[in-house]
């Protein structure tokens, strides 16, 4: 009985461990995605020859903003 109940917990135990993670997962995911969207929002609101003092063109806005290490170093 009592290997039944380890058993059982344990399971339980790997259920959790998966719902957990996979809300961890969705937190990180919107959490970047916020980012990107307010990335792509201030770049687009740059004028045209604010972007080319950075070294950035309008098609580079959305590489920049889903390819970014938490800031623009290689770019500015």
């Amino acid at each position: 009985m009592t290997q039944h109940i380890l058993v059982a917990h344990s399971y339980l135990t790997n259920i959790i461990e998966l719902f957990t993670d996979a809300v961890k997962e969705f937190r990180h995911t919107r959490a970047k995605k916020k980012i990107v969207r307010a990335t792509i929002k201030e770049l687009s609101a740059l004028s045209d020859k604010d972007l080319r003092d950075i070294g950035l063109t309008r098609g580079d806005i959305w590489y920049v903003a889903h390819n970014q290490n938490g800031n623009l170093r290689g770019w500015v």
